[in-house]
């Protein structure tokens, strides 16, 4: 039988489809040891722990956003996904018309990726862009953008995406360029500091009467504000970079409230000014390796056909 491709389309108010689309990420990489999947709720929301989801309408997000999604199909199966979008405040920070796309997911099919790709080009022209960049994917300024195209040999961290291997040949295919590379290092914090950066660091500390504070000692609505402009000034020029708005920003820090670690946060003031903030957050991914989510997904899929189970 001819395998027939389908392309069905959505926007984030549709929960069963976004569910599906979802869920897919769970199927793909159920064989891969190195994944680490967000949980759904960071998707679609948890409403008794406070959390608005990624995708969920009133995320502070699509105040100045819209987004579209799409799923490929092939007899009945979902075998590809993305979505697209625009951020509004991205095009007036840089003063371009730049529609995004993200979540992409996909088998090792170039007709399934490059379908999926025309059809956000498409969405994104009939609102006016006139460039296509990604995989972008949200929360936009927290996940890093791109594909990996190197490091399979180790899991993601925290903020950091995973994908299949072949997702940079896909994307090639399709009609992609490479704007942007990104690296990741990763630095033993175990190891004592050099003499001579300790000495540098002494320098600059006197020279500039440089202070530090660590989180709780001032008022969390002030922290909030401090980081905010903080974080916009010192990325304003950076390659992508979105301004946050209060609202944004302030649902952020709530949400990350829930595995900071206060003690690994340090604010450093000049003459008295906020100037820089140093955050560590916890790699929870860590964590969530050991959880047998296939198990979790097979026992769902039993409970789902045997009701009395529940």
């Amino acid at each position: 039988m001819q395998e027939c491709l389908q392309i069905i389309s959505f926007g984030n108010t549709d929960k069963q489809k976004l569910k599906k689309f979802v869920d897919f990420h769970w199927t793909l990489y159920k064989d891969d040891p190195q994944y680490v999947p967000l949980l759904n709720y960071e998707y679609l929301g948890f409403g008794l722990i406070g959390m608005t989801g990624f995708f969920e309408p009133k995320n502070p997000f699509f105040e100045h956003a819209e987004i579209q999604f799409f799923l490929a199909e092939k007899n009945n199966k979902i075998v590809g996904r993305c979505y697209a979008f625009i951020n509004y405040n991205h095009n007036k920070h840089w003063d371009d018309r730049t529609g995004f796309f993200g979540g992409f997911e996909s088998v090792d099919d170039p007709v399934v990726a490059k379908t999926l790709l025309q059809h956000a080009e498409e969405w994104l022209g009939n609102k006016g862009m006139d460039t296509l960049r990604g995989p972008q994917h949200l929360p936009v300024n927290e996940a890093t953008p791109g594909c990996l195209v190197d490091g399979f040999d180790s899991r993601p961290v925290l903020y950091y995406h995973y994908n299949k291997p072949y997702y940079a040949d896909l994307l090639k295919d399709a009609g992609l360029e490479k704007v942007k590379g990104i690296l990741s290092w990763e630095i033993p914090v175990m190891n004592e500091m050099e003499d001579k950066l300790k000495r540098v660091a002494e320098k600059v500390i006197d020279r500039f009467d440089l202070t530090f504070e660590h989180w709780d000692e001032r008022p969390l609505s002030i922290r909030k504000q401090e980081m905010l402009d903080i974080y916009n000034d010192a990325w304003s020029d950076n390659f992508g970079f979105v301004p946050f708005t209060r609202k944004e920003f302030y649902a952020i820090v709530n949400d990350m409230m829930l595995i900071m670690e206060k003690n690994l946060f340090m604010f450093i003031y000049v003459n008295g000014e906020p100037a820089a903030f140093f955050g560590g957050v916890l790699n929870v991914a860590e964590r969530m390796v050991p959880i047998k989510w296939c198990t979790s997904l097979r026992i769902a899929a039993r409970f789902e056909n045997d009701p009395e189970q529940k």
